[in-house]
């Protein structure tokens, strides 16, 4: 691979080369961060970020989506409510269904050190962005379950927060992940072959082999945690969000893969907060997008904090090189959704 043009489908050579360019560069700004080879944490309000690009709005206040947190009192007393029971969509199993996702989530919860990259030597959280926007091209291209995308990056910052690896590995531990993910949630899954040709060749199928049972064997193969894209799809389909309104979520969601500072964050908070973005974003009235379930729901706090914080990721991956996100949603697959955040900046 040629030097400063890394193809998107080979990330082992850029994470010892770009990375350790963006470490020599910045070595003089910030000594503390000649490990990561990332910019320092820029604050905005009482946001951080670590993304390198920042959108020239960021600080503006626009209507809707950029500020979706400035609404009347009234409505922040009413935003999270116990759900209307006029709807029909599985009114008489939604609570219990939901109630044991939460109480799953507690569970898995454990598994995940949100502070993981303190304890790796080797690896930092840029380069876990661009691990996951290549899974996230890659889930793409293959074409597959929305729920194997989401199970794989909870298998990675599983492993990490209990595994050091070195950095010529973080892709193969992708790649071990998004395959282990994929036996869970495919009909046909892809070939051991299909994932090394999709990394050209960086690993062995061997090398693939024995990552996959490295996965396996330290995550004791209690793998199946509820994700964000779950709690989004129930709430999407029990308040009757139209096709595009789910796409536009999903688009948030997806977003939230990349910033490891959003795992500070439950899953079932995410979602809850990307089916708040889409209510503002589309002015939709009513719609509360969580169950009072024994006082394990979302509260109305965490909510506006986490909207808040995918905006901002959202505005500064418009003008990153992370773009797998910004590309998927930009397909009429998925209605040009992208487009339609694009046109309101």
């Amino acid at each position: 691979m040629k030097p400063g043009k890394p193809t998107h489908l080979q990330l082992k050579e850029v994470f010892e080369s770009e990375i350790n360019t963006s470490s020599h560069q910045n070595n003089q700004e910030d000594p503390k961060d000649e490990k990561s080879g990332i910019n320092p944490p820029t604050t905005v309000g009482n946001i951080q970020t670590t993304m390198n690009s920042l959108h020239p709005h960021i600080q503006q206040n626009p209507s809707n989506i950029s500020n979706p947190t400035n609404f009347s009192s009234n409505n922040q007393n009413n935003m999270i409510q116990k759900v209307n029971q006029n709807y029909s969509f599985g009114k008489d199993y939604f609570d219990e269904v939901y109630k044991n996702l939460l109480l799953d989530e507690l569970r898995f919860c454990q598994k995940i050190n949100c502070n993981y990259m303190t304890l790796q030597n080797d690896i930092c959280d840029k380069m876990r962005a661009i691990l996951v926007d290549w899974i996230i091209d890659v889930h793409n291209k293959l074409n597959m379950n929305k729920k194997t995308l989401f199970q794989c990056v909870f298998i990675i910052d599983a492993y990490l927060s209990k595994c050091i690896i070195e950095k010529k590995n973080l892709q193969l531990l992708g790649m071990a992940a998004l395959l282990v993910a994929s036996k869970e949630n495919e009909v046909n899954y892809p070939s051991l072959q299909t994932f090394i040709l999709l990394s050209e060749n960086a690993y062995t199928l061997e090398e693939l082999k024995d990552m996959e049972i490295k996965v396996i064997q330290n995550l004791e193969c209690d793998i199946l945690a509820p994700t964000a894209e779950e709690f989004f799809s129930i709430n999407a389909d029990y308040f009757e969000f139209t096709e595009i309104q789910k796409y536009f979520g999903q688009f948030f969601l997806d977003a939230s893969l990349i910033d490891y500072h959003l795992l500070k964050y439950k899953q079932s908070t995410i979602a809850v907060a990307c089916g708040y973005i889409v209510i503002k974003f589309f002015n939709l009235n009513g719609a509360n997008l969580i169950v009072d379930n024994t006082n394990q729901g979302v509260n109305a706090k965490e909510v506006k904090d986490c909207a808040k914080d995918l905006c901002l990721l959202m505005r500064n991956l418009w003008d990153s090189f992370l773009r797998a996100t910004k590309n998927k949603y930009f397909s009429d697959k998925y209605l040009n959704v992208a487009q339609l955040y694009e046109n309101q900046l």
